[in-house]
C-alpha cells in the first residue's frame, strides 16, 4: 500500500522510498477533500477524447465532423488503480487506448528485475495505431496513479481514417513527436548529468501537460515517486532526491503539497539546457495546411 503524500514541502530521504513527490498531472490544484476519482468523473462527463483532440488541434485544426468521428470510435472507458498494469509485455492489446485522466508509463523489466521507464503517458497520449502488426507488445504500460483510459475501435479507425485527412496528418505529427521525445531521452541519459536530466524532464512535463490544459500558470500536478523518476533517467532514487533538493534550494522549483510550482520557467529551462524545438509545438507549416485543405496531402 502506498502511503499518502507528506505535508512537508522539502524532499526528505524518507520520501525517496515511501511517499509520492507530487509533480503534477491533474492540472490545477484540487480543493481539500477532492479525490482523483471525482476529478476523473467530472472530466469524463463531457470529455470523450477531448485530451487527444486538444493535442491534435495544437498541430492542425480539426473540423467538427472529425471530432465527432473520433469520439464515435470509443468502445468503452476503463479505470485502473494506481500502480497496476494496463498491459504487460508480451500481451496483445485488443484495441488502441487513449489516456483520458491520470498518468501512466511505458516500461521494460530487465532479467535482473530492474526497471527502465521508457516514457510517461499523460492525458491525450495513446498506444500505437500500428500495434496490430505485432503478435505481442515489447513493453508494458503501468499506471503511476489512478488512471482512466478510453479504448477505441482500431479496425474502424484504420478502415475509415482515409476519409479524415486532417486527423491523419495530425496523428503523423503526434507519432513523430513521440519519437523525438524518445530521442531526447536517449540523449539525456547518454550525455547530460543527473541535475540536467531531472530539470529537463520537469520542463518537458510542463510543456506536454500545457498542451492539454493540465497546467495553471507555471503549476502542475503529477504524483511520481523518486524511484520512478530515477527509473526514467537512469539514476538512483537517492540521487533523484538529491537533484530535486538542489533544484528546490536554488529556487528553481517549489513543492507545495500536490503541486509543483516553477517560479521562473526560463531559469529552469536554462539550468536544464532545455530547447523545446524537439517537441515541434509550432503547429503545422502553412504549406501542410494548404495541402490538406486542397486535398493534395491525403492518407
Amino acid at each position: 500500500m502506498i502511503p499518502g503524500p507528506s505535508s512537508e514541502t522539502v524532499f526528505t530521504a524518507g520520501e525517496a522510498s515511501s511517499t509520492l513527490i507530487h509533480i503534477n498531472l491533474a492540472g490545477c490544484p484540487k480543493g481539500a477533500g477532492a479525490s482523483e476519482t471525482s476529478w476523473a468523473d467530472a472530466r469524463m462527463g463531457t470529455a470523450m477524447l477531448t485530451p487527444l483532440i486538444m493535442k491534435l488541434e495544437h498541430f492542425l485544426p480539426l473540423p467538427d465532423r472529425d471530432k465527432e468521428w473520433l469520439n464515435g470510435l470509443i468502445l468503452r472507458y476503463d479505470e485502473f488503480p494506481a500502480h497496476s498494469d494496463i498491459i504487460r509485455e508480451g500481451e496483445m492489446p485488443a484495441a488502441v487506448f487513449v489516456v483520458i485522466a491520470g498518468h501512466a508509463c511505458r516500461y521494460k523489466i530487465l532479467p535482473d528485475g530492474s526497471r527502465q521507464i521508457l516514457d510517461f503517458m499523460f492525458p491525450g497520449d495513446k498506444t500505437e495505431l500500428h500495434s496490430l502488426l505485432f503478435k505481442a507488445t515489447d513493453h508494458g504500460i503501468f499506471t503511476l496513479g489512478p488512471t482512466t483510459i478510453a479504448r477505441i475501435n482500431r479496425e474502424r479507425l484504420i478502415a475509415e481514417i482515409v476519409d479524415h485527412p486532417q486527423v491523419t496528418v495530425a496523428l503523423w505529427w503526434n507519432a513523430l513527436q513521440r519519437e523525438a521525445i524518445l530521442r531526447e531521452r536517449i540523449t539525456a541519459i547518454g550525455r547530460r548529468d543527473a541535475y540536467a536530466r531531472v530539470a529537463h524532464l520537469l520542463c518537458e512535463m510542463f510543456e506536454r501537460l500545457r498542451l492539454v490544459g493540465e497546467t495553471v500558470d507555471h503549476n502542475y500536478m503529477l504524483p511520481v515517486t523518486q524511484a520512478e523518476l530515477g527509473d526514467a533517467l537512469g539514476i538512483s532514487e537517492v540521487y533523484a532526491n538529491r537533484m530535486l533538493r538542489r533544484l528546490q534550494n536554488e529556487k528553481l522549483i517549489v513543492s507545495d503539497h500536490r503541486v509543483l510550482r516553477i517560479p521562473d520557467l526560463d531559469a529552469l529551462k536554462a539550468a536544464a539546457e532545455f530547447d523545446p524545438r524537439y517537441l515541434h509545438l509550432e503547429g503545422a507549416p502553412q504549406a501542410v495546411r494548404d495541402a490538406v485543405s486542397s486535398h493534395r496531402l491525403t492518407p
